[in-house]
């Protein structure tokens, strides 16, 4: 019997279009991913004019500690409360004071083991930025769960006004401080600044306050999911940050900077673009997880569209690097270049692979999903390791050819197990793109070859706006492709016609 704190959780008005709901969350999300995307690549333009590579360094060496830490803050309980279809009040209330204790307990941890992370780097400065960075997890972890219900309800309208505003807001503070000298605690600034607003208008949006802790809950199969999905994120969390642990040993401070700007523009698609998008991916899937012939053909249908979008920004991001270097990081960044490139080359991976990832968690498979990230982990710690004999462009070498040559197929071929697809279904929605791709790319090389604008800003226009062209003309000849830019296109109109229809 359901009690009225119990309906919060309800989304049976999701069971009548689930289509529509996904659509037109896609809207709002796009729209402010793209706000957030203009604020970041201000941040990024401004920060970089106003710091030095040593500031974004000293805060990257912080910040591989700090995603690991958010990993296990939020415990894998947020799509516990996502992905379960019948969820109670008791249970949510439970799962919220767990990420209150884990936050809590992170904070301390984190304090305790400043002064042994500076001894590492042999960077003192490192011991006061992760004591003030440990206000993080204490502050996020009291709207871990008011965002999930967020989530599980679709009302993506709400999350997508909190990031946007959160975000300005943090980027304010970021610039106002590096403006008056604070250096590298501008960065840490704006962290704190941007989750504190976060939580608070997460709270606002849910409308949902949490109980007391309870017994006979039924909460302990949902700890279960999140212990399973925990392990996977932290595996994968190491996986990931390895690269910029290893430069930070083997080259220090500076590489670190470069790697890290270098890392922050070529991620933006997959770390700033697509989560969110992913986010109503992940809870459209949750709900038709159990209809096998429905999850097949949304799974193949949103890879090849992902695919589609995301492999034309690599290919941009590689051929225009030396110019998106210039317009965006200014003077003194001409080492980032390479590093860029071969960044950009991979960046067309996180996606794809993130995707699968949801699409195992969305059926519950979060066991299988942390076996993969054990598997992937140990082969990204061999390739860095043979790439470590060369330096820093030896490890950034070796993460970028390992994922895209190693990782990325292994992990399609391993999904098969679990996702009821093939690796035929997962060829036919991938390979179309990268050949258009790749086909794009040799184009615009040989176009520099005969004809390079001297002005960075307008040869990166120039050749954006001719790769779109190419890119577009030959995905128009494909089937596969064409079909998918009529369906985007169609999303697209249907989210239109609903925004007009709604004033």
């Amino acid at each position: 019997m359901s009690t009225n704190a119990d309906r919060v959780f309800s989304n049976q008005h999701l069971e009548g279009d689930l289509k529509a709901h996904s659509v037109r969350s896609v809207g709002f999300t796009v729209t402010a991913q793209g706000l957030k995307l203009l604020f970041q690549l201000v941040s990024i333009t401004v920060l970089a004019r106003l710091l030095q590579p040593t500031d974004f360094g000293l805060v990257a060496m912080v910040t591989v500690f700090t995603g690991l830490a958010i990993v296990f803050m939020e415990g894998g309980l947020s799509m516990a409360t996502i992905q379960r279809p019948h969820i109670t009040h008791a249970q949510v209330s439970n799962l919220f004071w767990t990420n209150v204790a884990l936050g809590l307990l992170l904070c301390l941890i984190y304090i305790a083991a400043s002064p042994l992370v500076a001894w590492v780097y042999g960077e003192d400065s490192l011991i006061g930025i992760m004591c003030a960075l440990s206000l993080f997890f204490l502050i996020g972890g009291l709207s871990v769960q008011h965002e999930a219900i967020l989530k599980r309800q679709m009302n993506f309208r709400a999350l997508a006004v909190i990031e946007v505003v959160a975000n300005l807001f943090g980027v304010g503070v970021a610039i106002a401080m590096a403006w008056y000298g604070f250096g590298y605690w501008s960065l840490v600034g704006q962290q704190i600044a941007t989750i504190a607003v976060m939580s608070i208008m997460r709270w606002q949006a849910a409308r949902w306050v949490p109980g007391w802790l309870s017994r006979g809950s039924g909460v302990r199969s949902l700890l279960g999911f999140g212990v399973n999905l925990t392990g996977a994120n932290f595996v994968g969390y190491f996986a990931t940050n390895i690269t910029p642990f290893g430069i930070g040993l083997v080259g220090g401070a500076q590489p670190l900077g470069l790697y890290d700007r270098s890392f922050k523009l070529t991620s933006i698609p997959s770390k700033q673009l697509l989560p969110p998008v992913f986010n109503v991916f992940q809870s459209a899937l949750a709900r038709v997880a159990e209809d096998k012939p429905r999850l097949r053909s949304a799974i193949v249908s949103l890879a090849g569209k992902i695919a589609l979008t995301t492999v034309f920004v690599t290919l941009v991001m590689v051929v225009t690097a030396d110019w998106m270097v210039a317009v965006l990081l200014g003077d003194g960044w001409d080492e980032a270049v390479l590093m860029f490139q071969l960044l950009a080359t991979f960046s067309v991976v996180t996606p794809i692979t993130t995707f699968t990832a949801i699409s195992l968690v969305a059926i519950g498979e979060s066991k299988a999903l942390l076996k993969w990230k054990v598997i992937t982990f140990f082969i990204l710690l061999v390739a860095i390791a043979i790439g470590s004999i060369w330096g820093v462009m030896g490890i950034v070498v070796a993460h970028a050819i390992s994922g895209f040559f190693i990782r990325m197929p292994l992990f399609l071929v391993y999904s098969t197990r679990f996702l009821p697809i093939t690796m035929a279904d997962h060829l036919r929605a991938l390979v179309p793109s990268l050949l258009i791709g790749l086909t794009t790319a040799a184009l615009l090389y040989a176009l520099r070859t005969v004809f390079e604008p001297q002005n960075p800003v307008v040869a990166l226009l120039l050749f954006g706006a001719i790769g779109a062209g190419l890119y577009l003309l030959l995905s128009l000849s494909v089937r596969r492709t064409r079909e998918d830019i009529v369906e985007l296109l169609g999303y697209v109109q249907t989210a239109w016609m609903r925004k007009r229809n709604s004033h």
